[in-house]
């Protein structure tokens, strides 16, 4: 069973089943999945000046918005009432953010793989990781909240009873992370 985040001086620690450890780490990989631009991005798209000084999302036209809601959800538009202002912030900006996210995704996964050599599931996260924790959660969790149809007109999660099996197991995982996510802001703020 899973345990509620501890600050330990410059460390938060906390204890995860092996099966708890396995779901989480599909769901990582789930959502790296998600944000990985289809294209090779050696493509002869990038802007080969821009590509040299290192400038992301110069690629010479603004890539399409996703067509998957989850991506949509975690790379949203900008500016919704102005489709030409957004297509120029996603030509500057949908590199990075997916780098970004990609990034978070990457620190917790290694948190959960170093903890899978941990014969009691220990997770001990530096306070410089802590922050790619939050982020990756709350990507995870919006990716749970889309597929759950969690939206924020919506006034919560759907009734367990209407789900079907998978789905329920969706439903239990966005709730775990929901506390889990939680529980580590809290040791953050040492309260």
């Amino acid at each position: 069973m899973a345990h509620a985040f501890q600050r330990v001086g410059d460390r938060l620690t906390t204890q995860l089943e092996p099966v708890e450890q396995m779901l989480l780490g599909q769901l990582i990989d789930e959502l790296s999945d998600v944000l990985r631009r289809p294209e090779d991005a050696d493509s002869p798209a990038i802007d080969p000046l821009a590509k040299e000084l290192g400038l992301e999302g110069l690629t010479g036209v603004a890539p399409e918005p996703p067509d998957n809601p989850v991506a949509r959800r975690l790379l949203p538009d900008g500016y919704l009432d102005d489709p030409i202002a957004a297509t120029e912030f996603r030509r500057y900006t949908d590199d990075s953010l997916r780098a970004s996210k990609l990034a978070d995704a990457e620190v917790m996964k290694a948190g959960l793989e170093a903890a899978a050599d941990d014969p009691n599931g220990q997770i001990e996260i530096e306070l410089v990781e802590a922050d790619h924790w939050v982020r990756a959660m709350n990507d995870l969790r919006l990716a749970l909240g889309v597929e759950l149809g969690i939206t924020n007109e919506s006034q919560g999660q759907p009734d367990p009873s209407q789900l079907d099996e998978q789905m329920s197991g969706r439903a239990m995982l966005y709730d775990f992370l929901t506390w889990w996510q939680d529980g580590l802001v809290i040791a953050l703020m040492g309260e």
